[in-house]
């Protein structure tokens, strides 16, 4: 619960002007922020702690921060924020376009759109901001910026679904799964908020069309392997649904050949009732393909002399009788 202090001003409203001040409102920062400001930053991209000590000094860092972004950047709460006595946490995320400036190794051009992540602890003292504490994922938003040396040439391409998967259990790996269809669908949708989507949430509210719906099969089909149906955000409406799905299929996979063929084969008689309910019929039809094609592998391979007689015609096949058995006319 947030408290009240001496100056009446209570830890939410110290809070909302912390961010208030990250917003663009620096005339706010000598009411509320400590004359004796102790600061606790990264040392990747950021001023020396020791001159940031008192409410302008802490508007004039802010300011030259935000002097790279449009008017418009700024952070918003994404989490919190939490009081516990006189602190405070929270989790926000900030979102604007590049206008040039810091940082000077930047590659990109201006007008880049970045948004990057961080959490601010806030000590309480005496009715001020006497204390911060910040993490923040800055390397991200130097990437972003193509500040990073190496970052494009170095960037190693994702692991294989199948390849996350191994070793998790049901739960982790329905949770890997829901997490890298979430991510696809936000990138496919350009909206970033689609990543921390609830587990209720369809695909339809979510805003994913039927030319988004082909685009995320192609790619979880690219990344998984697996063939998967053209209707597959129809037959499984959520995206938890679908993560339930990919689990079904990839994630209780044998990593190696079964030692035991027939409890392999048993095992997926057991599951033949469940196989027919609805929304199984694409599952149905690949598993119909592969066991027609695990058939002819097995059958027996014909040898040569079988070989030649399925290979020969009529002719030389009554000539074959004939010198085995003896000419029609001569029998009897």
């Amino acid at each position: 619960m947030s408290r009240t202090t001496s100056t009446g001003y209570s830890h939410q409203e110290l809070w909302d002007a912390w961010n208030r001040l990250w917003n663009g409102d620096y005339a706010i920062a000598d009411d509320y922020v400590s004359r004796t400001m102790r600061v606790n930053i990264p040392e990747f991209g950021m001023p020396d702690p020791a001159a940031l000590s008192d409410g302008p000094q802490i508007a004039a860092w802010i300011s030259a921060f935000r002097s790279s972004y449009d008017s418009a950047a700024g952070i918003t709460g994404e989490l919190g924020p939490f009081f516990v006595g006189d602190y405070a946490i929270g989790r926000w995320v900030f979102r604007g376009t590049w206008a040039g400036g810091r940082p000077a190794t930047a590659t990109v051009r201006p007008g880049t759109e970045v948004t990057f992540r961080g959490v601010d602890i806030l000590r309480f003292e005496d009715g001020r901001i006497a204390e911060y504490w910040l993490t923040d994922d800055q390397l991200d938003l130097y990437a972003q910026l193509g500040a990073v040396a190496g970052t494009e040439s170095e960037e190693q391409p994702p692991a294989t679904l199948p390849a996350r998967l191994a070793g998790l259990t049901p739960d982790a790996g329905r949770f890997v799964l829901l997490e890298r269809v979430l991510d696809l669908t936000a990138e496919l949708l350009e909206d970033d908020e689609v990543s921390g989507a609830v587990d209720t949430a369809t695909f339809l509210s979510l805003g994913v069309d039927s030319l988004t719906a082909v685009e995320l099969r192609n790619r979880l089909q690219e990344e998984s392997s697996l063939r998967l149906p053209t209707t597959m955000v129809f037959d499984f409406p959520t995206p938890q649904a679908l993560a339930g799905y990919l689990w079904s299929r990839l994630g209780e996979m044998p990593a190696a050949p079964s030692a035991d063929p027939l409890g392999t084969l048993s095992q997926l008689e057991a599951l033949a009732p469940a196989l027919t309910e609805p929304g199984q019929e694409a599952l149905r039809a690949e598993l119909t393909d592969r066991l027609a094609t695990l058939a002819k592998r097995l059958a027996p391979v014909p040898s040569a002399a079988q070989e030649e007689l399925q290979a020969a015609s009529a002719t030389e096949l009554f000539a074959y009788l004939d010198s085995r058995l003896g000419r029609a006319e001569q029998a009897g």
